[in-house]
């Protein structure tokens, strides 16, 4: 039998070839059309179509080897499709010029659940990856896949972990909802830490993907504005005049949200939603710092421009959102995607005293239109602070009662007392005795003795709460499981723990506490009565600026309090409203409105009211703002049906 032996020099000539030889060029928009495709459950089943999506095609050519920016930055709207670029990024340079790619999530267990619920059927379901991926070292886990060849893999990451960004070095990289990073109290700021993943390469790319929060602060405005700062422009369908659509001039119909429209800036002619598609598809990128395109380019889009939501949509989330600040800060960032600009301070304290004291119904009386009544709770070694205050609709709500419960909450006696006080029943307007609906107390000190008192009450009554720092939670989350410090033994308390993000509900209450219209949504009622340090502990922290001990990090936002000033008022007040959003105040219908308005405000005598009834009644009715101003007059048309209601109650 014969043996061919190979040339020994052709076989090195052969290997230096294929090393020398340059890949093929990469191009991302052809390799999605080639090979993403949607699912039936996608609102566009079947291969991606770049023409509904215009405004992606530059995205991608900014993302492959091809354009020298080290850096792509998206601000964008949520579920506009950020995620479907940056695995298109992923897999469409991991396949067509290996190497080594890195994809940070926000937490761990974001990373996990994303590698098994996503990355996997995307690789399973693409026959080109099955072939070119195995499992790799974490065998199951998906967390880190490797190629077969060995010329590259995915490492799948949480920024909340500092191990995993350490000891690795990765030419391309997404950082995925980087708005929601948070930093690292030992390792410092995990953006600084995943960008240095990537700095021994030259020609390193790195993706920052995601939706605004709150600014100053937020990581995403923040690299956008490093940037080219690109948005994308679209031809008027009347003068033909270029202009990126802005949430400034859109006009929303509120009598009719369907009719809602952009106006042109040039010509004010009228742009309906019939017109989006083509103004799209003709539409290019302008970048307002065309210098910074070479290093940095940084992308704004948002859902106007998308098929994914209608213009009549846009409008209808507005008209709910409006008026409450976390419901404006919700659309602001998913809707409009960019972030929402908030104020750090109250309004002096001083001032708030002054409209108290002129306008305020009388502290301890529940003021008309607030038939809704919590108590919220601090608990200190000596003492429970509690605060009483009364909710209405369109989130609106009242301060009623301040006071003190001398003890520590562990000893039967004290006990007693703040039994005694959430069994109490506090004088309405009308002149009926109203009992509190719900109570929140903070478990965050002294937990056992807190839950052990609150055991004592049905769930429907007391819930135990503690606060949450940062400001990407949600508003109210029940803890579904606790350990101990060592992770082992789970805690069993016999009824759920609630964290607050706290930050979010200062924000909203300082931005409320500026208005000054008893009938506007999400208007603060202010009591007559309260001495000035009560006003001082409500407005008593800040939110500022913190130097970051990390090298080249930008400053962390955090609350601090005033020197020499206690905040338990500004505490209670939150536990107080917690409870309130625990018992419907956010999300109750009218009718229901009308109900407890009825049942807790229809006086028991309908008899001639004597001389103290009417002094109660006078005494807490809502006050004009400007009194010595001549009355504006507002047609009836224009008040929604609960600004209605809340003006016949409070005449």
């Amino acid at each position: 039998m014969a043996i061919l032996l190979r040339n020994p020099d052709h076989l090195i000539a052969d290997s230096l070839a294929t090393i020398l030889e340059p890949p093929a060029p990469v191009d991302l928009n052809k390799w999605a059309a080639d090979n993403v495709k949607f699912g039936s459950d996608s609102p566009f089943p079947g291969p991606w179509n770049g023409d509904l999506f215009p405004f992606f095609e530059e995205i991608l050519v900014a993302l492959g080897p091809d354009d020298p920016c080290r850096i792509v930055t998206l601000l964008k709207s949520a579920q506009i499709g950020g995620t479907i670029l940056a695995q298109a990024f992923m897999l469409g340079t991991s396949l067509q010029d290996p190497g080594f790619f890195l994809y940070v999530h926000p937490t761990e267990s974001n990373a996990s659940r994303w590698a098994k619920t996503k990355l996997r059927p995307m690789i399973t379901k693409m026959p080109a990856a099955l072939s070119a991926f195995s499992y790799g070292r974490n065998e199951g886990t998906w967390d880190y896949i490797e190629r077969r060849d060995m010329r590259g893999g995915i490492q799948v990451s949480g920024a909340s972990s500092s191990a995993s960004l350490s000891m690795i070095s990765m030419k391309r990289q997404v950082q995925d909802d980087l708005a929601k990073w948070e930093n690292d109290p030992v390792a410092g700021d995990p953006e600084v830490l995943a960008n240095s993943r990537s700095q021994a390469f030259e020609e390193a790319k790195i993706f920052k993907n995601s939706t605004a929060l709150v600014w100053p602060g937020c990581r995403i405005t923040r690299n956008y504005r490093a940037g080219s700062q690109e948005k994308f422009h679209v031809p008027c369908p009347e003068c033909g005049h270029f202009h990126p659509l802005e949430w400034e001039n859109f006009v929303v119909d509120r009598e009719n949200p369907a009719k809602s429209h952009f106006v042109c800036p040039d010509c004010g002619g009228v742009i309906e939603q019939r017109h989006r598609r083509e103004m799209v598809r003709l539409g290019k990128w302008v970048a307002e710092r065309p210098e910074r395109k070479g290093s940095h380019r940084s992308f704004y889009v948002w859902s106007a421009y998308a098929p994914l939501m209608a213009w009549q949509r846009i409008a209808e989330e507005w008209i709910r959102a409006e008026g409450d600040p976390d419901s404006e800060k919700t659309f602001y960032n998913d809707v409009i995607g960019i972030a929402y600009e908030v104020q750090g301070e109250a309004p002096p304290f001083d001032e708030l005293k002054k409209r108290a004291d002129e306008t305020g119904h009388r502290r301890g009386v529940i003021p008309w239109g607030y038939p809704l009544i919590t108590l919220g709770i601090d608990v200190q070694g000596d003492r429970l602070e509690w605060h009483l205050q009364a909710f209405g609709s369109d989130l609106r709500k009242a301060t009623v009662e301040y006071g003190t419960v001398d003890g520590f909450i562990g000893d039967d006696e004290t006990r007693g007392r703040l039994d005694e006080l959430i069994k109490s029943t506090w004088p309405n307007a009308a002149g009926n005795k109203i009992a509190v609906d719900m109570v929140a107390i903070d478990g965050n000190a002294y937990t056992e003795d807190v839950f052990d008192w609150a055991k004592s009450h049905a769930r429907a009554k007391v819930m135990v709460i503690r606060g949450r720092k940062g400001e990407t939670a949600p508003l109210i989350a029940q803890v579904k499981e606790e350990r101990d410090r060592k992770g082992r033994k789970k805690k069993r308390r016999g009824r759920p723990f609630y964290n607050l993000c706290v930050s979010k509900f200062k924000l909203s209450l300082y931005r409320n506490l500026e208005k000054t219209d008893p009938l506007q949504r999400g208007y603060v009622a202010l009591a007559s009565g309260f001495e000035e340090e009560w006003f001082e502990q409500y407005t008593s922290e800040k939110r500022i600026a913190k130097r970051s001990k990390t090298l080249g990090a930008p400053p962390e936002y955090l609350w601090v309090k005033s020197d020499g000033v206690r905040n338990e008022v500004l505490d209670t007040a939150i536990y107080g409203e917690a409870a309130a959003i625990t018992k419907g105040w956010r999300d109750m219908p009218p009718e229901t409105w009308d109900r407890l308005l009825n049942e807790r405000e229809t006086r028991p005598d309908t008899g001639q009211m004597d001389l103290e009834d009417l002094i109660l009644k006078e005494n807490n009715r809502p006050k004009p703002v400007n009194q010595n101003k001549a009355p504006v007059v507002k047609q009836e048309p224009e008040l929604s049906p609960a600004q209605r209601r809340a003006r016949k109650y409070a005449s």
